[in-house]
C-alpha cells in the first residue's frame, strides 16, 4: 500500500475540554479531502464483543434466521423493513445481513397515520429470545445502536462548529426518538467460489459494488481477520485498501450531508472486494426520524464566503 494514502485518524476523546477546537479543524480538513477517517475515542465501543455476537448470529441455523426475515424473503413475516435478509443468488452484491432499528421504550405510541410510518416504525425482530444468549444479544445490540446514535450526533456538532455555525445546525432534526430511521446492520459476506462475470473487476471480485452512502453519517466496525474494504482516493482517483485498526471505527459521510455543503464535504465512493473467504462487518447508518423530512432551510456562510444549507425538519 502507498504509505501516503492512509486515512486520517480522529480521536473523539479530544472533543472534551480545550482540545475541542483543534479536533474540529482536524475533522473538517479530513472530511473536505478524503471523506473517510479512522475514528477512535468512542466511549462504549467494544469490537471484541461486537464480533463475538455477530459470529453468534450468523452461526444460527438458516431456518432460525429466516424465521426473523423480511416479508420479501418470507411470506409469513409481518415485517417489511427490519430483520434478516439472505444472500440473493447470482447478484453482484453477495451478502446476508440482519438490520436493527432503535430501541422502543415501553408505552411509546408509534405513528400509524401512513403506510410508510407503519413500515418504518415496525418493531425489531430478535433471534432466540427464550434463551440467555438471545436476551443478551438483544440488550447489547440495542445499547450499541444508542452509542452509535450519540456518536453520530457529536460528529454532526463538530462538523457544524467547523464551519462556524451553531453546533445544532444539523442535529436539530436528529433528536433521538423511537422512530429513527438509523439502521445497525450486521453483515456476513459468505465465501463465493464461482462468482458471476458481472462481479469481476480485473483481479478483484466485487462483494458490494462501488457506491456513495445516502445517509448523513456512517460508522463502520471492521475486524482484524476481515479486510476487503476499499476507498476511492481523492487526489488521483485510485483505489486504496482500508485495513482494520484495533479500537477504531471507520467513518464516512453520505450524499445528504455532502449536499448541504455544496460538495465541500466529500461523500467518497467505496466498495467491498472478495477476500477468498467469509467476511464480517457492522455498519451503522445514521438517519432522521420517520416523521420528519429534510428540506433546505436558511444558508450559513462561513468566513471564506462558502454557503452551507441548513436542513429543516417538517412533520409528514
Amino acid at each position: 500500500m502507498d504509505s501516503e494514502k492512509v486515512l486520517p485518524v480522529i480521536d473523539l476523546g479530544l472533543a472534551k475540554g480545550p482540545t475541542r477546537s483543534a479536533l474540529v479543524k482536524q475533522l473538517r480538513d479530513a472530511l473536505t479531502t478524503v471523506g473517510f477517517i479512522y475514528l477512535t475515542g468512542v466511549e462504549g465501543f467494544d469490537e471484541v464483543e461486537l464480533l463475538r455476537l455477530t459470529k453468534w448470529f450468523f452461526s444460527l441455523p438458516i431456518e432460525k434466521r429466516m424465521a426473523i426475515s423480511k416479508k420479501s424473503f418470507n411470506p409469513q413475516s409481518a415485517h417489511e423493513y427490519r430483520g434478516f435478509f439472505p444472500v440473493i443468488p447470482g447478484a453482484v452484491s453477495h451478502k446476508e445481513a440482519f438490520e436493527i432499528g432503535p430501541r422502543k421504550e415501553e408505552g411509546t405510541k408509534m405513528p400509524q397515520d401512513s403506510i410508510a410510518a407503519k413500515i418504518f416504525c415496525e418493531d425489531n425482530q430478535w433471534p432466540e429470545e427464550d434463551t440467555e444468549m438471545g436476551r443478551h444479544f438483544r440488550a447489547w445490540m440495542e445499547n450499541y445502536h444508542f452509542i452509535m446514535t450519540e456518536t453520530s450526533l457529536e460528529i454532526l456538532r463538530l462538523i457544524a462548529e467547523g464551519f462556524g455555525a451553531p453546533s445544532d445546525f444539523y442535529t436539530s432534526i436528529f433528536s433521538p426518538t423511537n422512530t429513527s430511521l438509523s439502521t445497525l446492520r450486521l453483515i456476513h459476506y459468505p465465501a463465493r467460489p464461482n462468482p458471476p462475470e458481472s462481479a469481476r473487476d480485473g483481479d478483484y471480485v466485487i462483494q458490494t459494488a462501488e457506491h456513495h452512502d445516502s445517509t448523513m453519517v456512517t460508522l463502520l466496525a471492521t475486524f482484524p481477520e476481515y479486510p476487503g474494504l476499499q476507498v476511492r482516493w481523492w487526489q488521483d482517483n485510485s483505489i486504496i485498501d482500508v485495513p482494520h485498526k484495533p479500537g477504531h471505527l471507520v467513518m464516512n459521510i453520505g450524499d445528504l450531508l455532502s449536499h448541504t455543503t455544496g460538495g465541500k464535504l466529500k461523500a467518497t465512493k467505496h466498495r467491498v472486494v472478495d477476500i477468498c473467504g467469509d467476511r464480517l462487518s457492522v455498519p451503522f447508518f445514521f438517519g432522521a426520524e420517520v416523521r420528519r423530512q429534510c428540506k433546505r432551510g436558511t444558508a450559513w456562510r462561513d468566513p471564506s464566503g462558502h454557503h452551507y444549507q441548513e436542513l429543516r425538519a417538517l412533520a409528514v
